[in-house]
């Protein structure tokens, strides 16, 4: 079995699903299934780095490499703020007063560091910073640019990120019942925050490409997380904080799943394609032997997953 070396990049803040995806990360990493290298926060919000470093102290931890988007004013609104300001302002972490080095600086180097085709990158929030990597430059790192050295290093891309029309109707037509809009007009949160970069890294992302769709993450999971002794267990704070009831859609926390877990039965692959997205944000997938993406759909009923991931998240 390999033992993936993930390098994370997320947007922790938008949504509590972000702090599952962190800790799922973490409790992947106690059971030997992927070595963190990194991880990456993509908005300007001040809170986003000493949250993830206080869910990875949590679970043992504390020097886990983490960078953040550079640039100003985006997405920093007070929901935003909901859970992740709690969190770095209560639990210990780095990140108080300071913010750590810029995301796309902290690739650079940990990617020049790696062997060949040796890294697994996963998406789960907006594309800018993906996009600054691959349009990054030569420096003291690597002279490769940010193409060259994705193509030498990363194995692929997995991006929570579009919607698609599945093969399960039901869960079509949920996904219709909850934006309001059929799946080829739908604009997808991480996709339309930033459509420049999403479509960056659709067009020239040099690695293979499998997305996690909407529809795909529309099972609640953290629910049974409220009666988890631990006062501070970070998820279930972010998700008392959030939710009434406990219980979010798991779009991050089932693609981290789903990039890390080997043959996971919860998921199946699409026929190849191509994946691009247009200047409204819309998802347009064309199946085709030559595409070099997929998306993934569920193999398993939804109870079945929930449970799982459930079951996972009282595990420490």
């Amino acid at each position: 079995m390999r033992i993936k070396n993930i390098l994370l990049d997320t947007d922790i803040g938008p949504d509590c699903d972000d702090v599952a995806a962190v800790a799922l990360l973490n409790l992947y990493a106690d059971a030997g299934l992927c070595n963190i290298l990194g991880i990456g926060h993509c908005t300007s919000n001040p809170y986003g780095a000493g949250a993830v470093d206080a869910i990875c102290r949590y679970y043992g931890r504390p020097d886990v490499q983490i960078g953040t988007f550079s640039g100003k004013g985006f997405l920093t609104d007070e929901k935003c703020m909901l859970y992740n300001r709690e969190l770095t302002m209560t639990l210990p972490n780095r990140y108080r007063e300071t913010q750590p080095e810029d995301a796309v600086k902290m690739y650079r180097r940990i990617l020049s560091e790696q062997p060949d085709a040796s890294v697994d990158f996963i998406s789960i929030g907006p594309m800018n910073n993906l996009s600054d990597l691959l349009n990054s430059e030569p420096d003291r790192y690597s002279a490769l640019s940010g193409i060259e050295l994705v193509r030498k290093k990363v194995i692929r891309l997995v991006a929570m990120a579009g919607i698609f029309r599945c093969a399960s109707e039901t869960l079509c037509q949920k996904a219709k019942e909850i934006t309001g809009q059929e799946i080829e007009d739908t604009r997808e949160y991480n996709v339309v925050c930033d459509i420049p970069a999403a479509q960056n890294v659709a067009s020239n992302w040099p690695t293979p490409k499998e997305y996690f769709g909407f529809e795909a993450g529309l099972l609640e999971t953290g629910g049974p997380l409220q009666k988890h002794p631990d006062a501070n267990h970070p998820v279930k704070l972010a998700y008392k904080l959030y939710t009434e009831d406990g219980n979010r859609y798991s779009w991050d926390p089932l693609t981290v799943e789903y990039a890390i877990v080997p043959d996971c039965r919860h998921y199946q692959k699409s026929v190849p394609g191509t994946v691009y997205f247009d200047d409204l944000g819309r998802t347009r997938w064309e199946a085709n032997d030559d595409g070099n993406d997929c998306f993934v759909e569920w193999a398993q009923p939804a109870d079945v997953i929930a449970r799982e991931i459930n079951l996972l998240f009282m595990s420490k």
